[in-house]
């Protein structure tokens, strides 16, 4: 019995269609075996404050942290930036350390540019483009931002968000990847705590006003939101907790502005998790582990299945 969800086959199947991927944390999950700082928010804040009491809501429990390690006279915006500082520096080495250690562990493979144009990262870390940088015939571009969306400074949360990286294959063959919620390259646009939260959520409204401020006047706009729009999802190893209010504000805009609902699929094992939150989203596949599902997916992508 084939448990690949037919909908998704069809689609990988038609030359003309591209998805766009929403990576979570579970691609560091799946291929380093273990929780990490960089698939697991509890061991990032428990290096930030082994003492801290947690308690799952890792927003609010970032707020905690703050309270907890400012100085005397110091204000609670620079103990945050500070804390940001460290986890810029956590990730980065944790970063560094898979990439000198653990190249043939991920399924790069999913990142066919025949088959996917945009990868929405959720993560801090650059770990699939600078594994895919190590291929040979393979460039990564520098961050860069052909938006007209952001106002202000180039450290604006606006201007932050709408930056891109490309990954270039060759034969004009190309992924942009974004990380909405930040990247270790700048530590200003990382996103953490309660209060940046709130300013993510501002700021995707923002974006959506502005992409159909184009859309009226038949115009394309190059931001994370837009392909967002466009293309076919994959959510890959993300749960998307209530918490990621940009993410479900535009997947809910997503679903007003398409009448004709462009699916969105996501990798999970469905049959033993009921969570409410799933009947957004069609399952990838039934009846599989995770790490089965990471295989057949990259199978898949690499047309050795079809």
């Amino acid at each position: 019995m084939d448990k690949t969800n037919p909908i998704f086959k069809a689609l990988l199947k038609d030359p003309d269609v591209k998805f766009t991927i929403i990576l979570g944390s579970g691609f560091h999950r799946q291929a380093l075996k273990k929780d990490t700082i960089l698939s697991s928010w509890k061991m990032l804040l428990r290096r930030l404050s082994p003492d801290c009491k947690l308690t799952g809501e890792y927003h609010l429990d970032f707020e905690k942290i703050i309270e907890s390690k400012k100085i005397t006279c110091e204000d609670s915006h620079k103990t945050e930036e500070r804390l940001i500082e460290c986890v810029q520096k956590l990730i980065k080495t944790e970063e560094d350390k898979v990439l000198d250690e653990c190249v043939k562990c991920y399924p790069l493979g999913i990142f066919n540019p025949e088959k996917v144009s945009d990868v929405i990262s959720l993560n801090f870390d650059q770990i699939p483009e600078l594994l895919l940088n190590k291929r040979k015939g393979v460039k990564l571009g520098k961050f860069t931002n052909n938006s007209s969306f952001f106002e202000g400074s180039k450290d604006s949360y606006s201007f932050l968000t709408t930056r891109h990286t490309t990954v270039d294959f060759g034969d004009k063959n190309k992924i942009n990847f974004w990380h909405p919620h930040g990247c270790v390259v700048n530590k200003k646009s990382i996103i953490l705590g309660l209060h940046k939260y709130s300013q993510i959520l501002e700021t995707t409204i923002r974006l959506r006003n502005h992409h159909m401020q184009h859309k009226r006047s038949e115009q394309e706009d190059n931001t994370w939101y837009y392909r967002l729009i466009q293309n076919p999802v994959l959510i890959l190893g993300a749960g998307l907790s209530p918490t990621e209010w940009d993410m479900w504000f535009a997947l809910t805009s997503r679903n007003r502005a398409n009448g004709d609902k462009l699916p969105v699929f996501q990798m999970r094992e469905c049959e033993c998790n009921h969570d409410h939150r799933h009947e957004w989203f069609e399952p990838l596949f039934t009846g599989m582990k995770f790490k089965e599902q990471w295989e057949e997916l990259e199978k898949l992508f690499e047309n050795k299945t079809m």
